[in-house]
């Protein structure tokens, strides 16, 4: 546990270290929700339980771009520069690497994740004098659902960046981004209420994003050491 921790801790710091990658978070995170809050106060009309359900639909998204933008800086730098051979060297699993990694970039994603969310209410509210803040299933949302979203983008992209050569990696994160919108555009479909907020709707993405988690995990644990060596330009 103490292994993790300093791995997880050791990421989160380099993470707000990297003005970069912050900028672009920041950008992003206060961008999207302003570009759609206009359209999700004119499609919700004034109803509550359409404008949380807008916000849930832009906040997924958003968590799970963030992930892969923090996740360049924490798997691609080190293969980079070379320095992912001195941690392969240490006593600890690649698996053990993985999840720290993974929590490393999950947790500032999900911070800015909270701050594009705070932006959309913010900015629909003001539109539209509906108050959702206080709206349960919405707070869920935020906290079951998007989180485990976070964790599996990331531990899927870390994966497989830590897999992949640099040339494969070049095209790899899009497919992933693209692959995840696909995703949560065909589990709104199917789900009852479709992009509204429910508790069924909840439990399907929930369930999704735990699926997806631990398909990363599996997907981790198959990667080899040697594998990594073989990749680094």
């Amino acid at each position: 546990m103490n292994t993790f921790r300093v791995i997880a801790g050791r990421e989160m710091r380099l993470a707000l270290r990297n003005r970069s990658v912050l900028i672009s978070a920041l950008i992003f995170a206060v961008w999207f929700p302003v570009m759609s809050a206009l359209s999700i106060a004119v499609g919700a009309e004034g109803d509550a339980a359409a404008v949380a359900g807008g916000i849930a639909g832009i906040t997924l998204p958003v968590g799970v771009f963030m992930g892969y933008i923090f996740c360049a800086d924490a798997f691609l730098r080190e293969k980079r520069d070379g320095t992912i051979e001195t941690l392969l060297c240490a006593p600890v699993s690649l698996r053990r690497l993985w999840e720290g990694k993974a929590i490393g970039v999950t947790v500032p994603a999900y911070v800015m994740m909270l701050l594009s969310a705070a932006v959309s209410v913010a900015a629909i509210t003001a539109l539209t004098g509906v108050s959702i803040a206080a709206e349960p299933l919405l707070i869920l949302h935020f906290v079951a659902v998007v989180p485990v979203w976070i964790a599996a983008s990331a531990g899927l992209i870390g994966a497989a960046q830590l897999a992949l050569g640099m040339r494969e990696n070049q095209i790899l994160g899009f497919v992933f981004i693209f692959g995840f919108i696909f995703l949560i555009v065909v589990l709104q479909g199917v789900a009852p209420g479709g992009g509204g907020l429910s508790v069924t709707t909840e439990g399907i993405f929930a369930a999704a994003g735990l699926a997806l988690l631990a398909l990363a995990r599996f997907i981790a644990g198959k990667v080899t050491k040697e594998r990594i060596v073989r990749t680094i330009p």
